[in-house]
């Protein structure tokens, strides 16, 4: 009877990826951006929220790192190998529909928690939940959409990024305003539910490796076969760590600017939620299509223009943040904008290079891996050292001890420039072992 209902299911599975029109493909990278957006509108209201939180529940910069870095990504990343495992092996749309019902009920429990405690566990679910959306999802652009149009799919994609984020901003600098920080992280959770439902019964089912030719039924590799395979990819380590080191730069202008430019300026939130909402909707945008155009371009001459661009363009984020963190205030926005772009080069790049250095059975779980390091690093331990920093300054710099901290992340883009160059001088040989390992 169970083989019965798999068959079944794969006959099922081979019709829907069969009918699978243009229409229907760019209908299903809509809908996955959808999910992708609410990620980052959901990961991204609680920046703007910080300071009243920090006042009502009398909260040091210390707790604050644990609520944007420990209890979120820490969750999160633990979670993230796990859920792509199973969506490799399971159904992806069931995965990523999952998550997104989780991740908006727990972002509607943090406008309902009445103390530290109660929001450091709503935000491990926010992270719980997420964990199970970007790797499934990129997973299944993969599915849909051929090697050749794959890198212009995942920039599709990736504009979820600029436009949750500055969603984000907008909403929690307004609902700051207007509504107070607990209805407007209430009023956040709610559309999730609604993608959720798209996401389950409007996609299709479909097979893995569609795009690729793949029929045959994948055998998915062990972890710890496949965790052994991506570090002997040298490109690809070294890829990842850059990204590590440059995302740490960018997580502190995410999650402690905001804090910051009230701290230091003076701003009001409506004021910095405008300004940022701008600065990375903008900045993210641009970024993200020039970087993917220009990389295409320079690509076909000499693929290894992928790394060569990002290598330069972390060094120019880079020295606009100190810009930013030391010029005048009336050029601040402009200049955190400008670092934004310069630092969104590579992020279509980074998903497409991933998917195309490994074999299809480990899609997800390669996309999983490379943000675990990433998030661990940049995103989980990065916001809390720079709040504890922040705290151990305080009494030298008193509110400026922020400044100063952010000015120190930013030298992270130099090691990161050098092993984005590293990366590129095995470029060539990494995608030849992966097109005759192919599967």
């Amino acid at each position: 009877m169970n083989q019965m209902a798999t068959n079944l299911e794969s006959v099922t599975t081979e019709r829907a990826a069969e009918s699978m029109t243009a229409a229907r493909r760019y209908y299903a990278l809509f809908v996955l951006t959808l999910v992708c957006t609410a990620n980052f509108f959901n990961r991204q209201v609680l920046t703007l929220l910080l300071e009243p939180i920090r006042h009502e529940l009398s909260l040091s910069d210390t707790q604050v790192g644990f609520l944007t870095g420990i209890a979120f990504t820490f969750v999160n990343v633990t979670l993230s190998i796990p859920v792509a495992r199973l969506a490799d092996r399971w159904s992806r749309r069931k995965v990523i529909a999952l998550a997104v019902a989780v991740w908006s009920t727990m972002t509607v429990f943090c406008g309902l928690a009445q103390s530290f405690v109660q929001l450091f566990l709503a935000r491990m679910g926010v992270g719980a939940g997420q964990a199970g959306g970007s790797p499934p999802s990129h997973a299944l652009t993969g599915d849909l959409f051929p090697r050749e149009q794959r890198a212009t799919a995942i920039a599709v994609l990736l504009l979820s990024t600029p436009l949750g984020m500055a969603l984000g901003f907008l909403w929690g600098g307004w609902g700051l305003g207007e509504l107070g920080w607990r209805q407007a992280f209430i009023l956040a959770g709610l559309p999730g539910f609604l993608i959720s439902a798209l996401v389950l019964f409007t996609l299709p089912e479909l097979r893995k490796g569609m795009a690729d030719g793949v029929r045959a039924p994948l055998q998915q590799p062990t972890f710890w076969v496949t965790v052994r395979l991506l570090w002997s990819i040298r490109s690809l380590r070294n890829m990842t760590i850059a990204c590590m080191l440059q995302t740490f730069l960018q997580m502190g202008l995410t999650l402690w600017v905001p804090s910051f430019l009230m701290r230091s300026y003076g701003l009001s939130p409506k004021t910095v939620g405008t300004g940022m909402a701008l600065a990375f909707g903008i900045g993210l945008t641009v970024g993200t299509l020039l970087g993917g155009r220009l990389i295409d371009v320079l690509g076909r001459r000499e693929v290894r223009w992928h790394f060569w661009i990002a290598a330069v363009a972390v060094v120019l984020a880079a020295s606009c943040s100190l810009g930013a963190f030391t010029g005048p205030p009336r050029y601040v926005f402009l200049l955190l904008g400008a670092q934004i772009m310069f630092g969104s080069f590579f992020a279509s790049s980074l998903t497409a290079i991933s998917q195309s250095l490994v074999p299809v059975a480990v899609r997800a779980t390669t996309i999983a891996c490379v943000l675990f390091v990433i998030n661990v690093f940049a995103i989980g331990i990065g916001p809390q050292v720079m709040g504890i920093v922040s705290d151990l300054l305080r009494a030298a710099y008193g509110e400026d001890s922020l400044r100063i901290t952010l000015i120190g992340s930013a030298m992270s883009a130099f090691p990161a420039a050098l092993l984005y160059f590293l990366a590129s001088l095995t470029y060539r040989s990494d995608l030849a072992a992966a097109d005759v390992r192919r599967c």
